[in-house]
Protein backbone atom coordinates (compact mmCIF):
# COMPACT_ATOMS: atom_id res chain seq x y z
CA UNK A 1 0.00 0.00 0.00
CA UNK A 2 1.17 3.65 -1.06
CA UNK A 3 1.42 5.67 1.82
CA UNK A 4 -0.07 9.26 0.81
CA UNK A 5 1.63 12.22 -0.73
CA UNK A 6 3.06 14.41 2.03
CA UNK A 7 0.78 17.43 2.79
CA UNK A 8 1.50 20.52 1.28
CA UNK A 9 3.26 23.29 4.13
CA UNK A 10 2.17 26.39 3.76
CA UNK A 11 5.95 28.07 3.08
CA UNK A 12 5.84 25.74 -0.18
CA UNK A 13 2.73 27.37 -0.91
CA UNK A 14 4.15 30.79 -0.67
CA UNK A 15 7.25 30.16 -2.12
CA UNK A 16 5.43 28.43 -5.47
CA UNK A 17 2.79 32.14 -5.01
CA UNK A 18 6.11 34.17 -5.11
CA UNK A 19 7.66 32.33 -8.24
CA UNK A 20 4.88 32.66 -9.58
CA UNK A 21 4.82 36.70 -9.12
CA UNK A 22 8.77 36.89 -9.93
CA UNK A 23 7.87 35.55 -13.50
CA UNK A 24 5.11 37.71 -13.66
CA UNK A 25 7.53 40.55 -12.81
CA UNK A 26 10.18 39.36 -15.26
CA UNK A 27 7.79 38.70 -18.15
CA UNK A 28 6.60 42.77 -17.75
CA UNK A 29 10.04 43.73 -17.50
CA UNK A 30 10.99 42.26 -20.86
CA UNK A 31 7.56 43.81 -22.20
CA UNK A 32 8.90 47.49 -21.34
CA UNK A 33 11.82 47.46 -22.50
CA UNK A 34 10.47 46.00 -25.73
CA UNK A 35 8.28 48.81 -25.46
CA UNK A 36 11.23 51.41 -24.39
CA UNK A 37 13.28 50.84 -27.65
CA UNK A 38 10.05 50.66 -29.50
CA UNK A 39 9.25 54.52 -28.11
CA UNK A 40 12.93 55.29 -28.68
CA UNK A 41 12.86 54.16 -32.07
CA UNK A 42 10.09 56.26 -32.58
CA UNK A 43 11.08 59.18 -31.15
CA UNK A 44 8.18 59.37 -28.53
CA UNK A 45 9.55 61.45 -25.92
CA UNK A 46 6.49 61.05 -23.46
CA UNK A 47 6.17 57.56 -23.64
CA UNK A 48 9.79 56.72 -22.92
CA UNK A 49 9.45 59.23 -20.12
CA UNK A 50 5.87 57.33 -18.94
CA UNK A 51 7.93 54.01 -19.50
CA UNK A 52 10.83 54.70 -17.59
CA UNK A 53 8.88 55.11 -14.78
CA UNK A 54 7.03 51.87 -14.94
CA UNK A 55 10.42 51.01 -15.28
CA UNK A 56 11.03 51.53 -11.92
CA UNK A 57 7.91 50.98 -10.29
CA UNK A 58 8.80 47.81 -11.43
CA UNK A 59 12.41 47.66 -10.67
CA UNK A 60 11.12 48.38 -7.00
CA UNK A 61 8.07 45.65 -6.74
CA UNK A 62 11.00 43.09 -7.75
CA UNK A 63 13.24 44.10 -5.62
CA UNK A 64 10.16 43.71 -2.52
CA UNK A 65 9.72 40.14 -4.35
CA UNK A 66 13.13 39.06 -4.30
CA UNK A 67 13.49 39.61 -0.40
CA UNK A 68 10.48 38.02 0.24
CA UNK A 69 11.71 35.54 -1.78
CA UNK A 70 14.72 35.24 0.18
CA UNK A 71 12.80 35.34 3.31
CA UNK A 72 10.72 32.48 2.11
CA UNK A 73 13.69 30.31 1.03
CA UNK A 74 15.67 31.04 4.28
CA UNK A 75 12.11 29.42 6.16
CA UNK A 76 11.96 26.17 3.97
CA UNK A 77 15.94 25.88 4.33
CA UNK A 78 15.04 25.91 8.13
CA UNK A 79 12.27 23.92 7.55
CA UNK A 80 14.31 21.07 5.66
CA UNK A 81 17.05 21.33 8.26
CA UNK A 82 19.64 22.83 5.49
CA UNK A 83 22.39 24.74 6.13
CA UNK A 84 22.51 28.34 5.26
CA UNK A 85 24.43 27.98 2.53
CA UNK A 86 21.73 25.83 0.85
CA UNK A 87 19.36 28.67 0.32
CA UNK A 88 19.34 28.16 -3.45
CA UNK A 89 16.04 27.28 -4.59
CA UNK A 90 17.93 24.42 -6.74
CA UNK A 91 19.15 22.82 -3.72
CA UNK A 92 15.81 23.13 -1.92
CA UNK A 93 13.77 21.45 -4.79
CA UNK A 94 16.82 18.42 -4.25
CA UNK A 95 15.10 18.28 -0.59
CA UNK A 96 11.89 18.48 -0.81
CA UNK A 97 9.90 15.10 -1.07
CA UNK A 98 9.12 14.04 -4.72
CA UNK A 99 5.46 15.28 -4.82
CA UNK A 100 6.35 18.86 -3.79
CA UNK A 101 9.64 19.27 -6.67
CA UNK A 102 7.64 19.10 -10.22
CA UNK A 103 5.82 22.55 -9.88
CA UNK A 104 8.21 24.18 -7.88
CA UNK A 105 10.67 22.52 -10.19
CA UNK A 106 8.82 23.78 -13.04
CA UNK A 107 8.95 27.58 -11.89
CA UNK A 108 11.97 27.49 -11.28
CA UNK A 109 12.50 26.35 -14.69
CA UNK A 110 9.98 28.92 -16.27
CA UNK A 111 11.75 31.78 -14.25
CA UNK A 112 15.24 30.66 -15.83
CA UNK A 113 14.13 31.06 -19.27
CA UNK A 114 11.90 34.32 -18.91
CA UNK A 115 15.31 35.85 -16.77
CA UNK A 116 17.08 34.72 -20.13
CA UNK A 117 14.67 36.78 -22.29
CA UNK A 118 15.23 39.67 -19.90
CA UNK A 119 18.84 39.99 -20.62
CA UNK A 120 18.24 39.66 -24.91
CA UNK A 121 15.63 42.22 -24.27
CA UNK A 122 18.30 44.36 -21.96
CA UNK A 123 21.15 43.53 -24.24
CA UNK A 124 18.92 45.25 -27.21
CA UNK A 125 18.15 48.23 -25.68
CA UNK A 126 21.40 48.31 -24.61
CA UNK A 127 23.12 48.50 -28.50
CA UNK A 128 20.50 50.48 -29.46
CA UNK A 129 21.42 53.14 -26.75
CA UNK A 130 24.88 52.97 -27.89
CA UNK A 131 24.26 53.05 -31.46
CA UNK A 132 21.89 56.34 -30.76
CA UNK A 133 24.79 58.10 -28.70
CA UNK A 134 27.16 56.73 -31.83
CA UNK A 135 24.89 58.53 -34.41
CA UNK A 136 24.18 61.72 -31.85
CA UNK A 137 27.99 62.13 -31.63
CA UNK A 138 28.80 61.71 -35.29
CA UNK A 139 25.84 64.33 -35.85
CA UNK A 140 27.55 66.87 -33.44
CA UNK A 141 30.61 66.26 -34.98
CA UNK A 142 30.05 66.75 -38.63
CA UNK A 143 27.46 70.39 -37.31
CA UNK A 144 30.66 71.54 -35.39
CA UNK A 145 33.08 70.18 -37.12
CA UNK A 146 36.50 72.65 -36.53
CA UNK A 147 34.89 73.13 -32.69
CA UNK A 148 36.92 72.72 -29.55
CA UNK A 149 33.67 72.35 -27.46
CA UNK A 150 30.13 72.91 -27.62
CA UNK A 151 27.43 73.90 -24.98
CA UNK A 152 24.51 71.46 -24.99
CA UNK A 153 22.01 72.16 -22.70
CA UNK A 154 19.93 69.23 -20.61
CA UNK A 155 17.25 69.51 -17.91
CA UNK A 156 19.93 70.33 -14.84
CA UNK A 157 21.06 73.04 -17.05
CA UNK A 158 24.17 73.79 -19.60
CA UNK A 159 27.14 71.13 -20.13
CA UNK A 160 30.07 72.01 -22.68
CA UNK A 161 30.29 68.85 -24.98
CA UNK A 162 34.14 68.30 -26.71
CA UNK A 163 34.53 65.87 -30.05
CA UNK A 164 36.67 63.30 -28.09
CA UNK A 165 34.22 62.44 -25.22
CA UNK A 166 31.04 61.21 -25.64
CA UNK A 167 27.28 61.77 -25.21
CA UNK A 168 26.60 59.87 -22.08
CA UNK A 169 28.63 61.11 -18.71
CA UNK A 170 29.36 57.54 -16.68
CA UNK A 171 29.68 59.41 -13.75
CA UNK A 172 26.41 60.85 -13.25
Amino acid sequence: MMSPPPARSSVVETLESLLDDEASLLDVRRSQLHSLRGAIVDRDDEAVERLLRQIERAQELQSATDEKLNTVRRALAEQLGCPASEVKLSALIAELPKPLRGALADRRQRIIDLAERLQIEHMRTVMLLGECARINRLLMESLFPDSRGVTTYSTAGSHPWHPEGGLVDAER
